[in-house]
């Protein structure tokens, strides 16, 4: 059986680099989650500019993103045709078939089934990355 990855639920800057700089001592890609909410409230520029910024930081191949459109299915087809990789859209069978046909088209994941990581309001992600990452050291070593 495999584990589902995490997805490291964030609203600002400094947390997402925090948590790539931690991922990296871990060898693992994080995947930054951001919740409708953000979306909604700052639109979807705000997480095209954020992934921007990221990219030109740390590189194309460090970190992967996963929004939430929740019922908006305009933000959703958005979000894919920007190539966001992971896109979370609830709504109709109807509406979903037409919005994965274009995330397909793009190789955007639809509704992916994640661990959801709070890590919005942690002062050390250090020890998240302990807990998270310390017992899957140790069971591949058996």
């Amino acid at each position: 059986m495999k584990n589902k990855l995490n997805a490291f639920s964030i609203n600002t800057l400094n947390q997402a680099e925090d948590i790539i700089l931690e991922a990296r001592t871990y060898k693992i890609k994080p995947i930054l989650h951001f919740k409708k909410y953000i979306l909604k409230g700052f639109g979807s520029d705000f997480v095209l500019t954020f992934q921007k910024i990221l990219k030109s930081k740390f590189g194309n191949s460090s970190f992967k993103m996963f929004v939430d459109c929740g019922y908006d299915s305009s933000l959703g087809i958005r979000m894919a045709t920007k190539k966001i990789e992971f896109i979370k859209l609830r709504g109709n069978l109807v509406i979903l078939k037409k919005v994965n046909d274009i995330a397909n088209k793009n190789r955007v994941l639809l509704n992916p089934s994640f661990n959801i990581v709070d890590c919005r309001n942690l002062k050390n992600i250090n020890l998240k990355f302990k807990k998270l990452y310390f017992r899957k050291k140790n069971e591949n070593r058996r």
